[in-house]
């Protein structure tokens, strides 16, 4: 054995951290890459004068100082409509970029004058982000006295052009020897002359967590501006070998109690009111070798922002971590995912130690980064502003379940900080006007005619205030062990869509008219366990143009989905973005493919028929389908009541499944609108039933048209299953096919491998150069026995592109009982 390779080893997995051993580029850095606006868009307030507010100091009750970074992108996207001024000091327009001739050129959409007005008018100072990422360039600016005269007066006159409070130097990756006097004088002039134009100015300096080299004199930078802001982050990230949080409290050598207590020593001990505290809004998403926290990584994916991360969290379920005081989660849909991230648990924990320290205040990167949640805001309200304990989240996991021919039952999650609930009753789920007050989370609800359909909204209280309201969820009261239906509302996207929350309205007409009674639930009560599809015989899922951002079917709801077919379950699900999110080879995951494929039984062709947006509204029936015999119908474009479906998926019918439904006037070659199934899915021990549609069943009108579908489907679900149709028959043995294209690269970037499993097991795919050497992993996990797809992009699994030559594909798949291994060569051409 070799001694030093293991010792080796074991130092790396105790020290992960320490691989971090320079200074790197920050977020703002990589952000700026990923998101940055190039065209200098002016806002529409230049041509139109808005005239600027001046800063109302009184207005300000904070505390302490709150400093949040707010990119271009982020004021693009529309972020500062969800901002509560009242709690922010600081609001840093990012960026300002300087070039080496001392020229500073806006942000795009400047001036933003609601942000500038708004925030005046509630104290907040607006401060310019002053950005440069070249060291050749910073260099120029900190040593040619004619480029540091002219980018110090272009600064001051944005200051006075905008009414601008100050500004904060963000300049990264200086050389080693620029890191002491010369950028602390450059500070010292800029601090000396805004301070002479503007008395009541700021300037500040975005610094670094750690003093890698030890090149920085922390004390000297904070003595040359008002203050500095520490980007308390990027202690993990895109260059780490090991998985872990951006930020950690605790643990490791360095972390953020390491920065406030060590680092900064002295201007914490002597100069708190120098520092200002900088946590993320944003988090780091790895594939990982395996669910272990500290997992090698095999991938970095991407920093998600908080908006995203929590939500995922809520999914996949919170976790939280010991060693370093953050919160994490993960999963496997073929090989391991981990995602890193903070929330208001753990930001309060860092709140607590820049409070201990009295240093000035906390800030950001990045607002807007939140999105339309509250949590930041509330903690943020809690710690430095009114001290008055938050109003409760909104409750989770909402159901509404048959109980009784005269009753329904409602239940929920309970969120922190609730101590009661308001209920609001409809007939219709769009008039809401009984309402009552609750205690518990499972409310019965008496006196209901088993004859109509009633709908229901839940919002949770305490003594601040009242929660969001949830969805509209309803039922048709009937004996609980009869009730046959179920539907379940997956219609959470809110970005670009227009969605009521109430779709489920567009159930009661059809269902009262031919018959039938449901039950309803929210699709975060399926994935985590509250209601079980296995008790329904049919369920009905709603998904409207629920896209990539909101996932359609995440990994567990796909798993509960399985099962439910396998056993002989009914499926009828709808949505013009499904095969979008989950059937495209060039963005979605192979168990997202197969899951697609095999269980929806379709395969994607294109985005709309053609490609063309807000052309198709129309459908018809196949004439020897299950829809055989109904006219001509559309669906919604805008104009009635729905969204509009101006994107609805091109599909073609694979895996046995059948044609039910085409776009008018539109050649099958350019996809279809909706396929239908019956027979055995892949892991089935009883013939179960698909109908997909790729554009929503909602969106469909009048109601007596939606009516005349639902009995058609219901018909179809009902009668006996014809097992011929099952699937086809897997192989016996394991086949992993020749990668197409090969050779690949040379303006081809990725080549695929087809491989065939015999059985359920585990595959791992190996990548190998002509020396033998591993540049490559990766592990897909368990899957099911049938066709799968692995695609490669030539790189290495750090993202770096490898060179020409011929590469070996070691597949190695385990299952109960054995193991079998295949190779195949591949040539890649530079």
């Amino acid at each position: 054995m070799n001694v030093f390779k293991t010792n080796l080893a074991l130092f790396f997995l105790l020290f992960p951290v320490l691989l971090f051993a320079q200074e790197r580029m920050s977020i703002h850095y990589y952000d700026e890459l990923r998101y940055g606006i190039k065209n200098e868009e002016m806002s529409d307030a230049f041509a139109k004068k808005v005239e600027l507010v001046p800063l109302n100091r009184e207005a300000n009750s904070l505390k302490k100082d709150v400093f949040g970074y707010l990119p271009d992108w982020e004021y693009v996207s529309g972020a500062q409509k969800y901002f509560r001024y009242e709690l922010l000091s600081h609001i840093a327009c990012f960026d300002f970029q300087v070039s080496a001739s001392g020229n500073i050129s806006a942000p795009a959409r400047w001036p933003w004058t609601d942000v500038i007005n708004n925030g005046h008018a509630k104290g907040v100072k607006i401060i310019l982000t002053l950005v440069n990422f070249d060291k050749d360039d910073i260099r120029k600016i900190l040593t040619d006295a004619t480029v540091q005269r002219k980018t110090i007066q272009n600064v001051l006159t944005y200051m006075q052009s905008y009414k601008l409070d100050g500004v904060n130097v963000d300049f990264e990756g200086l050389y080693s020897a620029d890191k002491g006097s010369r950028i602390n004088n450059f500070l010292k002039a800029l601090t000396d002359s805004v301070h002479a134009h503007f008395p009541e100015g700021e300037v500040s300096f975005a610094a670094p967590s750690v003093n890698w080299g030890g090149y920085w004199d922390f004390s000297a930078l904070a003595n040359s501006c008002d203050y500095l802001f520490i980007m308390g982050y990027d202690f993990f990230g895109k260059f780490s070998s090991y998985s872990g949080p951006t930020a950690p409290l605790t643990g490791g050598t360095y972390n953020i109690t390491n920065t406030v207590l060590t680092q900064y020593k002295d201007v914490t001990d002597n100069h708190p009111e120098k520092l200002i505290l900088g946590v993320p809004y944003f988090g780091e998403y790895y594939i990982t070798e395996s669910s272990a926290e500290n997992s090698r990584i095999v991938q970095f994916v991407s920093s998600p922002r908080f908006r995203s991360a929590q939500v995922q969290s809520m999914v996949y379920g919170r976790l939280w971590s010991s060693k370093y005081q953050t919160p994490w989660y993960r999963w496997n849909d073929g090989h391991w995912n981990q995602v890193w991230y903070d929330d208001d648990q753990s930001l309060g924990l860092k709140y607590d130690l820049a409070d201990s320290k009295n240093l000035r205040g906390v800030g950001m990167w990045a607002l807007g980064y939140d999105g339309d949640r509250q949590e930041l805001w509330n903690l943020i309200d809690m710690r430095y502003g009114s001290g008055v304990i938050p109003a409760p989240a909104t409750p989770t996991d909402f159901r509404v379940l048959a109980d009784t021919d005269s009753t329904l039952r409602l239940q929920f999650e309970i969120p922190s900080r609730a101590t009661s609930f308001i209920v609001y009753m409809s007939k219709d789920g769009v008039h809401f006007t009984d309402s009552a007050r609750a205690v518990t989370n499972n409310i019965v609800i008496a006196g209901l005619s088993p004859d109509s359909a009633y709908f229901f909204k839940i919002a949770a209280e305490n003594s601040t205030g009242r929660s969001a309201f949830t969805e509209v969820l309803g039922g048709i009261p009937g004996d609980s062990t009869k009730v046959e239906n179920l539907i379940v509302n997956g219609f959470d996207r809110i970005d670009n869509t227009t969605n009521t929350f109430n779709l489920i309205r567009q159930y009661r007409v059809p269902f009262l008219e031919v018959g039938r009674k449901f039950a309803s639930a929210s699709n975060e009560a399926i994935f985590h366990g509250r209601v079980n599809l296995k008790n329904y015989k049919n369920v009905f899922w709603i998904l409207m143009d629920e896209s990539t951002a909101d996932e359609t079917f995440n990994k567990l709801e796909q798993d509960t989905i399985k099962s439910f077919l396998d056993n002989g379950g009914c499926l009828f699900v709808t949505g013009s973005e499904i095969g979008w999110d989950l059937g495209r080879s060039s963005s979605s995951s192979s168990g997202d493919i197969y899951f697609y494929n095999n269980y929806l039984k379709a395969a994607y062709v294109n985005d709309a028929p053609g490609g063309d947006k807000a052309t198709y509204y129309t459908a018809e029936s196949y004439s020897d389908g299950i829809y055989s015999g109904v006219s001509r119908f559309s669906f919604d474009n805008g104009n009635h009541g729905t969204i509009d479906v101006d994107w609805p998926d091109a599909i073609k019918a694979v895996n046995g499944s059948k044609k039910a439904l085409k776009y008018y006037e539109v050649p099958e070659a350019k996809g279809i609108a909706g396929i239908y199934f019956e027979g055995l899915f892949p892991n089935g021990t009883k013939p179960g039933k698909v109908v997909y549609w790729a554009f929503p069943y909602e969106a469909v009108y009048p109601d007596s048209k939606r009516t005349e579908l639902l009995r058609k489907t219901l018909e179809f679900f009902d009668k006996g299953t014809d097992v011929a149709d099952s699937h086809p028959l897997v192989p016996v043995d394991f086949i992993v096919k020749q990668n197409y294209p090969n050779p690949f690269g040379n303006g081809i970037p990725e080549t695929t491998v087809d491989f065939v499993l015999p059985k359920h097991g585990n595959v791992r795919v190996r990548i190998f150069n002509v020396l033998g050497q591993l540049v490559y992993s990766r592990f897909f996990g368990a899957l099911d026995a049938g066709s799968h797809k692995f695609v490669w992009n030539g790189r290495d699994a750090f993202g770096k592109r490898l060179a020409s030559g011929f590469y070996i594909a070691n597949f190695e798949f385990t299952y109960n009982g054995g193991k079998k291994l295949r190779n195949i060569k591949m040539a890649l051409v530079r």
